[in-house]
């Protein structure tokens, strides 16, 4: 092989790499702002929880949870099952992505021990709530921090799995002893499902959703050595149907309200209502989150269209984030790749756009 021939074929090697290394700072771009935009959206709509880590999980209490045969002192009685899940009917726990231990009692559990269980079961870290069996209509509901009690069958759930990864040891046995501790403190009966088992459908799940979780972005840049006054952005946002939030991002909702994409600044500044005038950028990122809206390909051509709009009253381009131009022919090949992860989450009972998504996917 000729000086020639290997100076060539080490320049490919470097130019190939840089291209995927690209790629890859570009995807992680696309996530990070991806999380940070939806990140006020992700609390469980009942139960705001706390961030917690490992360290910080409550110490475990007798008896161990994944054991068999061991009874706290106390009138509670704990039993454990090597079921997945609790079987419920209406709207009770979830058993794809909920882990639920089912709770029971003699007489109507009373406000003050219901709210002692919501904030206990809310420090580890994933989405928890409490739901409550109501005979009359032979129904769950969800009890948020509002619920005066009364119920004598409760299911205290957490979930399995979110956009911050499994559920983890730590965080599930520290949810299983938080339970067990207020059913001994409170004489009630608690069914808690085998913990292993429910650890796996964890992973299982956080592997599933990893499949589903795309995000796809566009950018609306501006001209070589020029920049985008934050006027002009506000004002061109507004006439293309965008409202700014209070955190900084520009969302655009469809007919009945849904956030179908949002769009940011793509330097580190948000948007701030108050200093506009003062703001400049060389680009803003419009955001598709793919999971979360329930006909991505619709949601695509409306980014698409308000997208050009945008481009043309700012005096931009619309690109992807590779930087090359935005064609018909592309958005339809991206079109046919989201019907497929549509298609793949309703197979596995996880509609888009779904409240599974959208729990999920937070």
């Amino acid at each position: 092989m000729s000086d020639l021939q290997i100076a060539l074929a080490v320049f490919g090697v470097v130019v190939i790499g840089g291209v995927y290394a690209y790629n890859v700072w570009q995807e992680r771009k696309l996530r990070q702002r991806l999380e940070r935009a939806f990140e006020g959206q992700r609390d469980d709509v009942l139960l705001k929880p706390a961030a917690s880590t490992a360290a910080e999980v409550t110490p475990r209490i007798e008896p161990r949870l994944g054991e068999t045969g061991a009874v706290a002192p106390g009138s509670a009685t704990v039993r454990h099952t090597h079921s997945a899940a609790v079987a419920v009917t209406g709207e009770g726990a979830d058993d794809l992505i909920e882990f639920a231990a089912a709770l029971e009692a003699n007489n109507a559990i009373d406000a003050a021990a219901l709210h002692e269980l919501q904030s206990q079961i809310a420090t580890f870290g994933k989405p928890a709530r409490v739901l409550g069996w109501d005979g009359e209509a032979n129904v769950w509901h969800s009890l948020g921090r509002e619920a005066h009690g009364g119920f004598s069958r409760l299911q205290a759930a957490i979930q399995l799995a979110n956009r911050g990864g499994p559920l983890h040891a730590p965080q599930l046995n520290g949810f299983c002893d938080a339970v067990s501790g207020w059913a001994e403190r409170h004489g009630v009966t608690v069914t808690i499902p085998d913990t292993a088992a429910g650890l796996k459908a964890a992973q299982d799940l956080d592997a599933l959703c990893g499949d589903m979780d795309v995000a796809i972005g566009l950018n609306v840049v501006a001209q070589p050595g020029s920049a985008f006054s934050g006027d002009q952005v506000a004002n061109a946002a507004a006439e293309s149907g965008f409202g700014l939030e209070s955190d900084g991002v520009f969302y655009w909702h469809d007919a009945d309200g849904h956030v179908l994409f949002i769009m940011e600044n793509q330097e580190s500044e948000p948007f701030a209502a108050d200093h506009l005038e003062a703001m400049q950028t060389s680009g803003l990122t419009l955001l598709l989150d793919v999971p979360r809206v329930a006909d991505a390909g619709v949601a695509l051509d409306e980014m698409a269209r308000v997208g050009a709009l945008l481009a043309e009253a700012l005096g931009g381009f619309l690109v992807d984030d590779n930087r090359v131009a935005l064609q018909p022919a592309g958005v339809e090949r991206i079109k046919t790749q989201l019907r497929d992860i549509h298609e793949s989450m309703a197979a596995h009972g996880v509609a888009a756009g779904g409240s599974r998504a959208q729990r999920l996917f937070a």
